[in-house]
């Protein structure tokens, strides 16, 4: 029923840049005194390590430079440099250690059965809203079950997090700073993996890890578009559509498009575990093909039963909360009691 258009921008670094740009051809100059991307702790440090971890990759910049004017000094290769006068690590060590934890936590997310999404932004633009229902869809179409969270500020929400038992690991959709940012946290105060869209692919098996890493909503979706990877999105009016990319960068969407995925549930070998696993999934599987067309009819005499995953995991759980046990407990008179604190009680009163 026709074509429309989204403009969908290609940004570095929060910073956007032309569609039609060949990353490969082009110099990437940094201008700042510090480099130390393990510290995260300013603004210019999360945003160092984002540019880095994009512009490092396999499609990234041809070489990577930068400029320090507190003390004139240039460097023609920041990867091979210090990380600070006072940290002897290079550059392209940290940056490593980075990937390498990011690809243990994609190996965790592989064992996860149930997954949360957790929202990190206030935008409503066109690619967060397409991220958004592409990162839910994705976790359906492999039989996990997956809720959406938002919580506010994200440098206060692993205590409220930690609420969540039941979720074997977070996606947060965020700008890639923020990410950054998260991450430190992540490491100090989460029990449980904190992944990026991205690396959801590589854990559900859509993408190979293959040396392109972006945190940008753009990149994303051109990448699938690239790639051939189909993209379902349900707009604001209940619409399904799929997209593809054009030659000047905007994302052409085309609607009434079918698709039936499947699943691939071949056993893989975790690092985690050291042995061969079999892919997760909820409890909300699909019955085999033999019903497929019995299930596409309602009614027909057919039984649906509803499992929630968070009510067997609660069901599971040794302490579930102070129970009311209506009906079944002595009713007494209240008495008198002690007066004092916890540590140091007065007499009776």
């Amino acid at each position: 029923e026709g074509r429309q258009q989204f403009y969908v921008p290609r940004t570095i670094g929060g910073l956007e840049i032309p569609n039609d740009l060949n990353l490969s051809k082009c110099t990437l100059l940094y201008i700042g005194d510090d480099l130390d991307i393990d510290s995260n702790n300013t603004n210019a440090h999360t945003r160092l390590l984002h540019i880095l971890l994009r512009c490092n990759s396999s499609d990234g910049m041809q070489s990577l430079w930068s400029y320090s004017p507190l003390h004139k000094r240039f460097i023609a290769d920041i990867l091979n440099t210090t990380l600070s006068p006072t940290n002897s690590t290079a550059v392209s060590t940290a940056l490593s250690r980075v990937l390498r934890r990011r690809y243990f936590l994609i190996q965790k997310a592989k064992l996860s059965t149930t997954i949360a999404i957790l929202i990190g932004t206030t935008s409503n633009s066109y690619s967060f809203r397409r991220l958004l229902s592409r990162t839910r869809n994705r976790i359906q179409s492999t039989g996990r079950t997956v809720y959406t969270f938002a919580v506010g500020k994200l440098a206060s929400s692993s205590s409220k997090l930690a609420n969540f038992a039941e979720i074997d690991t977070f996606v947060i959709i965020a700008c890639g700073e923020t990410i950054a940012k998260f991450w430190k946290m992540e490491r100090e105060e989460m029990l449980v993996p904190v992944i990026t869209p991205m690396e959801l692919d590589v854990a559900l098996g859509i993408r190979d890890w293959d040396g392109r890493y972006s945190c940008d909503f753009g990149d994303l979706i051109r990448w699938d578009a690239e790639d051939g990877i189909e993209d379902e999105y349900v707009d604001s009016n209940g619409k399904t559509t799929s997209s593809s990319i054009n030659e000047i960068g905007r994302i052409e969407v085309e609607r009434n498009v079918d698709d039936s995925g499947s699943s691939d549930d071949e056993p893989f070998f975790s690092m985690i575990s050291g042995k061969y696993e079999q892919a997760k999934s909820s409890l909300n599987t699909k019955q085999s093909d033999v019903d497929s067309d019995l299930q596409a009819l309602p009614g027909r005499g057919q039984l649906t039963e509803y499992c929630s995953e968070a009510a067997e995991f609660l069901k599971n759980r040794e302490y579930r909360g102070l129970e009311a046990n209506v009906g079944q407990t002595e009713v007494k008179a209240a008495i008198l009691g002690k007066v004092g604190i916890a540590s140091d009680y007065g007499e009776n009163r």
